[in-house]
């Protein structure tokens, strides 16, 4: 009974963890840029003029400055404007340009951000302090951003740039680990015809990249969503290793056994694979077609009761493995649930607003890198279970064990959402 008592302790822990995250799972920590590159006036000589606008949320800054003094969970304005000063300095080390080496000697060097307060603004997942600056800077050379902001503090940390450079729409992201954002990528590029040319579309396949990048980054660390997947994925016994046309009759006969009686079904190994083949299908086309309508605009859904959905959405497909209905299908529920799960994520590409010529690239990146991620968690689930399949334990300790977890933690996150 050592591995039984094992395996619970560890769900505990794991459901305990997963509780202490934030409710609103699908969004992780995200700040927002947006950079526009200005005509400089005339006589300024070879210049660029830019102008910044960066969104940080107070609960992050608040990782590196004292936002919320009374430690009360709950910042008042008195508090934002008393710790403003510190937030703008650490803005100031933290989020600027770096300094051409011609440029760096001199008590105040050309090229930097002096970021001023500019109010604060409300997302789906709070209150953001926004502050803006603007540079001016030699024109055609080399221009990084250095982003360190919560760099030792939050590792899933990501910056979301989004504007217009040299008069092309621009979109990228950047980790505080990267630390380097190139904003002029064509500086070293030949003059000409050519640079043009090319412009567009390295632009959309960097877009492409940075958000492949960015869907795969949101699902793994989308806590809810990951948990979705668990509860349909837990009752079915998928093995990788071969066993004798005896056994998976056998096999067979009594998962069928078992739907007519209203147990958990243990599958035969061919059947599991080929029902999340179906499940993990059906739950893609629905969160991809709520992603694709809600980014372009066709429809909208309020975070007020899609959040709360979501973790409904893992309380009902786990306590469906516990009390299985006959006349339902799970993959017509994660389509359904999908739907759900899709807007979602949508939020995130939503608030990034990205350019209209980069929004398709964008779209199609971040949902590559969501199917990506969710490749990764099954194959992931599918690698540890190889320990528990089989097990004459599998149906009490992991499916019905880890389905009362789920409904314990989708309860407590719908609470959170509701609250």
């Amino acid at each position: 009974m050592r591995p039984v008592r094992a395996f619970i302790q560890a769900g505990w822990l794991l459901a305990l963890a997963l509780a202490c995250s934030p409710a609103l799972a699908h969004k992780g920590s995200d700040a927002y840029l947006d950079v526009r590159q200005t005509q400089a006036p005339a006589g300024a000589g070879s210049v660029s003029d830019f102008r910044f606008a960066l969104a940080v949320a107070l609960r992050d800054l608040d990782l590196i400055v004292p936002v919320d003094a009374n430690a009360d969970a709950r910042v008042s304005w008195g508090e934002v404007r008393a710790a403003t000063p510190q937030v703008l300095a650490a803005l100031n080390t933290l989020a600027n340009l770096e300094t051409p080496p011609e440029l760096a000697s001199g008590p105040q060097p050309a090229c930097r951000l002096d970021w001023q307060a500019d109010g604060l603004e409300r997302r789906s997942d709070g209150v953001y302090f926004r502050a803006v600056a603007q540079a001016r800077c030699p024109a055609g050379g080399a221009l990084n951003l250095d982003y360190r902001l919560l760099k030792n503090e939050d590792s899933t940390h990501r910056l979301l740039v989004a504007g217009q450079l040299g008069g092309k729409d621009f979109l990228s992201t950047v980790s505080p680990q990267q630390g380097r954002l190139a904003l002029s990528p064509g500086a070293d590029r030949q003059a000409g015809a050519m640079a043009d040319a090319q412009a567009a579309p390295s632009n959309r396949l960097s877009a492409l990249r940075d958000y492949f990048s960015l869907g795969m980054h949101h699902l793994l660390q989308g806590y809810d969503h990951l948990a979705f997947l668990l509860a349909l994925v837990l009752p079915l016994q998928l093995s990788l290793r071969r066993r004798p046309q005896a056994a998976f009759t056998q096999a067979r006969s009594v998962g069928a056994a078992a739907v007519q009686t209203g147990a958990t079904p243990a599958f035969a190994s061919r059947d599991a694979w080929l029902a999340l083949l179906r499940t993990v299908t059906a739950f893609t086309i629905g969160h991809s077609i709520t992603l694709m309508l809600a980014t372009f605009g066709w429809t909208q859904a309020s975070p007020t009761w899609v959040e709360p959905v979501i973790a409904l959405s893992i309380a009902v497909t786990a306590l469906l493995n516990l009390r299985p209905v006959k006349w339902i299908r799970m993959d017509v529920l994660a389509l359904l649930f999908g739907l759900v799960h899709g807007f979602g994520f949508a939020g995130l590409l939503l608030e990034a607003a990205a350019p209209g010529g980069l929004l398709p690239w964008a779209l199609a990146g971040f949902n590559l890198g969501v199917e990506a991620g969710q490749l990764v968690a099954v194959l992931g689930w599918v690698l540890v279970s190889q320990a528990l399949v089989g097990r004459p334990w599998y149906d009490r300790v992991v499916v019905r064990g880890g389905s009362v977890l789920l409904i314990v933690l989708a309860a407590w996150w719908f609470w959170q959402r509701v609250g």
